[in-house]
């Protein structure tokens, strides 16, 4: 560039800078990415997902062994529970393209291994409902709907737990009761069974208080997760107490 054409560029600044900078009085400006919030740098930090991030993640246990990945997900779309995450368990349990269907809350993710984390044994794993890759079932049948459901109740494990993500990991800290610690003696399986039929069926309850952790051992019921208000709150402890003893019902739920 000739030097009176620089002169002559820099003697304009004075003039465009003010024009520049009034371009888009309008515009809102851009927020601060927070650590905390941001779904780009901590996309799972929050409970919601999609499935097509889903699909693929690693699966691994409490021992951090990789159990395998997941491969699909069965979702009632009349009731819109989640009711099983389809995982691929063949190399874990020693059959080849076995595919295992387990209860999404029993999942935890876990941010620094990228993995969902899981508690539930290979023994519990083995009694989950299975099938090869290249046999899918029909679950729209209801028998097999009230397989996922039994086995989700066998192992204390609940369909979309409202706090799954953040929630689980304070569980984890205070070594508090978790989905995996339901007890397995039928009175225990059928106490849970009978608290979450009651809930579901219950009228005007909402989708996050129909999805709480109900978790029976040794006949002492714990409730935990999130309710929309005082008053679901009230119900879901009376009619934890039509099943159980009330002395026996530990309530951990909180209102959101």
């Amino acid at each position: 560039m000739k030097p009176y054409h620089r002169t002559l560029l820099f003697s304009c600044l004075p003039l465009i800078t003010p024009i520049i900078a009034t371009a888009a009085p309008d515009a809102e400006p851009k927020p601060v990415a927070n650590a905390v919030t941001d779904t780009q740098s901590n996309p799972r930090l929050g409970s919601a997902w999609r499935a097509s991030e889903v699909i693929g993640t690693n699966v691994k246990n409490s021992t951090d062994e990789n159990i395998g990945e997941v491969k699909d997900i069965v979702i009632d779309l009349k009731s819109g529970e989640i009711l099983a995450v389809i995982v691929s368990s063949g190399g874990f349990l020693g059959v080849a393209d076995t595919l295992s269907a387990v209860p999404s809350s029993a999942l935890r993710y876990d941010t620094a291994a990228k993995a969902f984390k899981t508690k539930i044994t290979k023994e519990q794993l083995q009694r989950a409902p299975q099938h090869q890759a290249g046999n899918w079932p029909d679950y729209s049948n209801a028998a097999m709907m009230t397989k996922l459901r039994e086995y989700r109740d066998s192992i204390g494990g609940d369909v979309n737990a409202a706090d799954n993500t953040a929630k689980n990991e304070v569980d984890a800290k205070e070594e508090t009761l978790t989905p995996v610690d339901q007890g397995t003696s039928e009175s225990d399986i059928k106490t849970t069974k009978d608290i979450r039929a009651a809930v579901v069926k219950e009228e005007g309850l909402s989708f996050n208080a129909k999805n709480i952790k109900i978790i029976t051992k040794d006949g002492h019921v714990t409730l935990r997760g999130v309710v929309d208000s005082t008053s679901e709150h009230e119900t879901v402890v009376k009619i934890a107490g039509q099943h159980a003893d009330s002395s026996n019902v530990t309530n951990d739920l909180r209102v959101k």
